[in-house]
């Protein structure tokens, strides 16, 4: 009788223990979720920046050829320049 109490008590930690290891399981799965989506999130915030950079840049770089070949004023070239990186 001792025996069969024995072997119920360790059946019972083995399912405490499974249980409590699906619960763990769980957890990590939900953080590793979380993780992926701050870090997807992130990305494509910076990816838009550097999108928005790049537009800036080139934008900037086509005023100045403009400028320089005498097809807008330089009145003209220091406000469009400023609404650019005011963007």
């Amino acid at each position: 009788e001792k025996e069969k109490e024995k072997e119920k008590e360790k059946e019972k930690e083995m399912l405490l223990n499974f249980q409590n290891r699906g619960i763990g399981d769980l957890q990590t799965t939900i953080i590793i979720i979380m993780v992926l989506v701050i870090l997807w999130v992130v990305l494509r915030q910076t990816g838009r920046k550097r999108k928005k950079r790049g537009f800036r840049s080139t934008s900037l770089s086509n005023l100045r050829q403009r400028f320089i070949q005498g097809d807008i004023s330089e009145e003209e070239y220091q406000k469009q320049k400023r609404d650019l990186e005011n963007k």
